[in-house]
């Protein structure tokens, strides 16, 4: 007796189980001889895989074979001379040059020359945009402003005799500060 499964189980086991039995029916090897290019033929309605022998034929010739057993109106035949090959006179030496040459280059791109680079639009040139004035006078004049203040007091207190010797030195060094920040009223 085999126990009873719930819907929602089997409508979730069901599609992967179909595509668990799919992959296991696929062909192993599936090649397309020209990835990235549009096929101009019909699509392909039945494939017959013959695992581990038969004769093998490129995505092309296939393709080929059907658009010339089921032509459509609309639809242009490829030339025979592209499908079917040429009988060779002496195949042996043929094959070994056929096989040790690289297939035909197509050229690429435009067969137009490139255009004139003067004619081309040019990107707009950058306006040069002049320096930002100096800050340097404003900080100068800040720094003068936060130092007068006690420079004048040390000032007073040396001309009354009460500063000492390193308080006189301080002075001094704060008047040079002045006088670099160009402090007008510097001694």
């Amino acid at each position: 007796m085999t126990p009873h499964l719930p819907p929602l189980v089997v409508r979730r086991l069901a599609p992967l189980a179909f595509l668990l039995a799919a992959g296991a029916c696929a062909p192993s090897e599936l090649r397309d001889d020209t990835p990235g290019r549009a096929q101009a033929f019909p699509p392909v309605y039945n494939q017959t895989f013959v695992p581990g022998g038969g004769e093998r034929r490129t995505w092309s010739q296939i393709q080929a074979e059907q658009s010339r057993d089921d032509p459509r109106p609309g639809t242009t035949a490829r030339p025979r001379q592209a499908e079917e090959p040429q009988p060779r006179a002496n195949s042996r030496d043929t094959d070994s040059r056929d096989t040790d040459r690289p297939p035909p280059k197509r050229p690429r791109g435009s067969s137009s020359p490139p255009p004139d680079p003067a004619a081309l639009p040019q990107p707009p040139r950058p306006i040069p945009v002049p320096p930002p004035p100096s800050s340097q006078s404003a900080t100068d004049a800040f720094k003068r402003d936060l130092i007068r203040p006690e420079v004048d007091r040390m000032r007073t207190d040396d001309a009354m005799g009460r500063l000492d010797p390193l308080g006189q030195r301080d002075l001094m060094k704060r008047e040079n500060d002045l006088r670099q920040w160009g402090d007008p009223l510097a001694r």
